[in-house]
């Protein structure tokens, strides 16, 4: 299979944009689909594009880690964060296309996604650490690392729970208004955050505010979801 035709094949097997962010459906997947496209066509199988992502997003965390804090770290920490982000999209792409999706691989998938929300927030812990910062950030980033580990595994949960219970419905039009409403949430808004890392002052405070937007929309789909589990059980 050649790159154009994985390519042509990808864009008529995208899965729903329903309650998926503005990034993650302009942005990250479009670059994800191009990424699927040519490791399928150099024949590389979605664990290997999954572990190449975790790769990635290790790199961009000891560079984070190591590097001094300037603008120049902070793009390359962002890029790097994206990259792999995108990789992250890919892998899904590519077990779709050669129909190679295997309960092992979203194991893999779902075990790197979780390792990722810990690593990200203690590696930015460590930065402000060595970096002299107050203490009370440690806290920020403890605490945003806290709910974005809850968030992931309830929306993970809720998504093999959910599955079995109804029928599919029918695909509704994606809401624009809630696509944007959860850009705070969505971790490739995290990662373009880190291009302020060279204006440290700058970047805690974007990072305390999608720490604070990601609480509240984590706090009110949980609520949503514990509902929507209650009353399937009915």
């Amino acid at each position: 299979m050649t790159f154009i035709e994985a390519l042509r094949s990808l864009r008529r097997a995208q899965k729903s944009s329903k309650g998926v962010s503005l990034y993650s459906r302009w942005l990250n997947r479009p670059l994800g689909r191009v990424l699927a496209a040519g490791a399928a066509s150099i024949g590389i199988g979605p664990n290997a594009v999954t572990l190449v992502s975790s790769a990635v997003t290790a790199a961009a965390l000891v560079v984070l880690i190591i590097s001094p804090i300037t603008a120049i770290s902070g793009v390359a920490v962002a890029a790097l964060l994206v990259l792999g982000f995108a990789l992250d999209s890919a892998d899904g792409q590519v077990a779709r296309l050669t129909g190679t999706s295997s309960p092992a691989g979203e194991w893999l998938d779902h075990v790197v996604d979780a390792g990722k929300m810990v690593a990200v927030h203690a590696a930015v812990l460590i930065a402000l650490w060595r970096d002299g910062a107050e203490p009370g950030w440690f806290a920020v980033a403890l605490a945003y690392q806290f709910v974005s580990v809850v968030f992931f595994a309830a929306l993970t949960l809720f998504s093999l729970l959910h599955r079995g219970d109804r029928a599919p419905a029918a695909a509704a039009t994606p809401s624009t208004l809630r696509a944007v409403a959860l850009l705070p949430a969505d971790y490739g808004i995290l990662a373009l955050a880190f291009v302020l890392w060279g204006w440290q002052p700058v970047f805690l405070i974007a990072y305390a505010l999608l720490f604070a937007a990601t609480t509240v929309i984590a706090a009110a789909l949980s609520i949503k979801w514990f509902r929507a589990l209650s009353s399937a059980q009915g």
